[in-house]
């Protein structure tokens, strides 16, 4: 019986170890809070298009989230980043026009767990991309 008992104290001892040494994030949820971000933006894009309105993105540094407005005002969408901060430069805001394009290039800068991360907008057809 003292046997298992120490075999046991000695196993829990190794997974409390074991355990307190895994990372918050890795690279998958990196890779899905991306996603998130991408679809966020194109949903607005499709969003204003549909409407035919434009749409205000506005980058919420404090709360670090993203804001989806409608060009009279009322909040449309927001997305809570989760794995990704907004670092302090950068675009803060721009919009996507009724026909799909933005009114403004730049990028959005993000430090995601230690990987720094731009997502760069072109100014024609909305068009962006992430770069790592």
């Amino acid at each position: 019986m003292m046997e298992m008992m120490l075999t046991l104290f000695l196993v829990s001892i190794i997974l409390l170890i074991s355990v307190s040494t895994i990372p918050d994030y890795d690279v998958q949820d990196i890779d899905e809070e991306l996603d998130s971000i991408s679809y966020f933006f194109k949903a607005a894009q499709t969003r204003a298009i549909y409407e035919k309105s434009a749409h205000i993105m506005m980058m919420d540094h404090e709360n670090n989230r993203l804001i989806a407005r409608s060009f009279d005002g009322r909040n449309v969408s927001q997305h809570e980043l989760n794995g990704c901060r907004l670092t302090a430069n950068g675009l803060k805001r721009f919009m996507y026009m009724a026909s799909g394009d933005t009114n403004a290039f730049g990028t959005i800068n993000l430090k995601c767990g230690e990987e720094e991360v731009r997502i760069v907008f072109q100014i024609q057809k909305g068009q962006f991309r992430i770069e790592r």
